[in-house]
């Protein structure tokens, strides 16, 4: 579901003044597609991100994606931490067209836990990798909710324990939606070698411009 901001929230992070640390607590609902994604505001290195699919009054919230930056690739983590619920993890490239096109997912670490974990190598044998600087796209969704394009899924997962590549039907094609019942809980990723996002959203240019308009207002 897409994002809405209060002027409030939103004056108060582009100032500064709600950025309390390297961690970001989801504001709203993160949407969940790169044009509706929630973009984490601050500077330098990022450890954390938290929030909730299907909170009260989301009905339907069955996936959460968030815009962030990466510096040094083979540094890349990103861990969930004791989720309430099965969860799932993907990682998108962002064309220039503003979509996303699969990169990275995994299910589970390993066959004792339900938490997922991304680095920047993946272990099905489809050799994709996050081997650039830049900016991506991290979506956690509940196990059994899937990224599609136009093709199909993007992801196929041979395995739970796998980190996948885009070696789906529709993996060559960018996301265009999502299927499967899924899962709704709270969670909590872990990021190593993440950065906030230095370039914003497509719809966080919009929500940083009315930003830096409301700062500049108050220091008249």
């Amino acid at each position: 579901m897409k994002t809405i901001w209060s002027g409030s929230i939103l004056t108060a992070l582009v100032c500064g003044s709600a950025i309390a640390g390297p961690d970001w607590t989801e504001v709203g609902d993160a949407g969940s597609f790169v044009a509706t994604a929630q973009t984490p505001l601050g500077v330098g290195a990022i450890s954390s991100i938290s929030g909730t699919l299907g909170g009260e009054g989301s009905a339907g919230d069955f996936e959460d994606m968030y815009i962030i930056q990466v510096d040094a690739p083979t540094s890349f983590r990103l861990e969930l931490l004791n989720p309430n619920f099965d969860a799932q993890l993907f990682v998108f490239n962002i064309t220039l067209a503003g979509g996303g096109l699969g990169l990275l997912a995994n299910d589970n670490a390993d066959a004792n836990t339900d938490a997922p974990l991304l680095t920047n190598l993946s272990t099905d044998g489809s050799n994709a990798v996050l081997d650039l600087p830049g900016v991506y796209a991290v979506a956690v969704a509940g196990a059994g909710r899937n990224p599609v394009s136009n093709s199909g899924l993007i992801f196929d997962f041979a395995s739970p324990t796998e980190i996948s590549g885009a070696d789906g039907p529709g993996g060559l094609l960018r996301h265009t939606g999502w299927v499967g019942e899924g899962a709704v809980g709270a969670y909590a990723i872990d990021l190593q070698g993440v950065d906030f996002a230095k370039i914003p959203s497509p719809a966080g240019f919009v929500m940083l411009g009315a930003g830096v308009l409301a700062c500049r207002a108050r220091r008249r």
